[in-house]
């Protein structure tokens, strides 16, 4: 029905009238806007935009949403097409996706549930799998169960289209979040706490680039919250270097941070440099600390969400962006910026074992063998005295008396004479 030109990845469809044109694009994240900006287009359509993990045990991107908001400014322009439509077609992303944020699918504690459709421009189906069974092997789906098992949440999202965490894809849940400030985690006292500042720079001013992150904490190193970190505040924008330098100066000043620690590449470097001078000049004590980094972002999240799981890390009020963030990763490309600042931060400090405390129960001490001495003054057997000196003359018998050495602690046991 047409032919496909490779080099510029476009197949002419003859259709009547007119031919029509399909252009193929790759479409992932944010440098793939340059791919939709400037083309006149009829419709579009998007395969596999929920991304996350695959059956081989990896990651897929997945569509960042500032690209499918770009495209959506492409469609209905092409002049006499009386459509405005964009497809997407996949697998049921987790709940906080954005996709299920963008079409308010809100799946409900059974996984799946009827979508409501609120905004009458976006329309959600959800198609069983059955329909599908036509295009494949007769026993596809029951194959994949036998592998994959029935409960797994690779089988319930894959096979029976339930929209769930998946562990491999979302490095935090909203029911790990613990904060202080409440009266079951009050907060705690600020001079108590070690404060320190991870900062995850970006240099573009544009508002669909990656804005500069700054996440502030404080761990506590004595008393029961002994290890605990809090944070204490975050923030991010589209910052300027000296931007940059001047938010994180201010936090210096206003929390007392003594660390701040920024990701030790070529620009993030170079920013370091410029905040040690500024500080210099400005009279600010602060210790610029550079972090090797990690070029798996997903690695970088799992490496601090067992500590929001286990409560060592609380949130403090006014941190919504922050816990959004948490829970948007890895579907949303565009919050990263918090996480990895914060991850920054949080890694940095050291692990605190908390306070060890006697235990009551292990208070009462077992009654000693009747051959172990007391320590009671009243106990303490009469020996004895040993002589100063011991000499020997030649020609005599050799000397069996008692050696001139210390005298015995009182809590020793003295051996009977019979046994000597």
């Amino acid at each position: 029905m047409g032919e496909l030109h490779k080099t510029d990845k476009v197949f002419t469809l003859r259709t009547e009238g007119a031919p029509s044109h399909i252009l193929f694009r790759a479409l992932d994240d944010e440098k793939d806007i340059r791919n939709v900006l400037s083309l006149e287009l009829a419709a579009a359509a998007l395969d596999e935009p929920q991304g996350g993990p695959n059956a081989k045990g990896g990651a897929d991107p997945g569509i960042a949403e500032s690209l499918y908001r770009s495209l959506l400014g492409r469609v209905g322009r092409q002049a006499g097409y009386p459509l405005k439509m964009l497809w997407m077609a996949g697998n049921p992303p987790s709940p906080s996706h954005w996709i299920a944020k963008e079409f308010g699918y809100d799946p409900g504690e059974s996984g799946f549930d009827r979508p409501t459709n609120p905004r009458p421009k976006r329309r959600l189906y959800l198609v069983p799998r059955d329909e599908n069974r036509a295009n494949l092997h007769p026993t596809y789906y029951e194959d994949l169960e036998e592998v994959w098992g029935r409960d797994t949440p690779l089988s319930r999202r894959f096979l029976f289209g339930e929209w769930i965490e998946f562990a491999t894809e979302q490095p935090f849940h909203r029911d790990w979040i613990l904060f202080w400030g409440t009266p079951d985690e009050p907060a705690p006292d600020h001079r108590e706490l070690v404060i320190e500042a991870g900062f995850d720079p970006a240099i573009s001013k544009s508002d669909r680039a990656a804005r500069s992150a700054l996440v502030v904490a404080g761990q506590v190193r004595r008393g029961p919250n002994r290890g605990r970190i809090f944070i204490r505040e975050t923030g991010a924008g589209h910052w300027s270097v000296l931007e940059q330098v001047k938010h994180l100066l201010e936090a210096v000043r206003r929390l007392n941070v003594r660390t701040v620690r920024i990701e030790d590449v070529a620009y993030q470097r170079a920013l370091g440099q410029v905040l040690d001078r500024e500080a210099h000049l400005a009279g600010v004590v602060v210790n610029i600390e550079l972090v090797k980094p990690d070029g798996d972002k997903l690695r970088r999240a799992n490496a601090w969400s067992p500590l929001v799981e286990d409560g060592t890390v609380l949130f403090g009020p006014g941190q919504k962006e922050l816990i959004d963030a948490m829970l948007a990763v890895p579907g949303d490309a565009s919050q990263w910026d918090l996480v990895d600042a914060a991850g920054i931060c949080v890694r940095g400090f050291p692990r605190v074992a908390p306070e060890s405390s006697r235990l009551t129960e292990f208070e009462h001490q077992p009654t000693r063998a009747a051959g172990y001495a007391t320590r009671s003054s009243s106990t303490v057997v009469d020996e004895p005295a040993i002589p100063s000196v011991a000499t020997w003359q030649p020609g005599t018998a050799p000397f069996r008396g008692t050696i001139a050495g210390p005298r015995r602690a009182a809590g020793y046991a003295v051996r009977p004479r019979s046994s000597r």
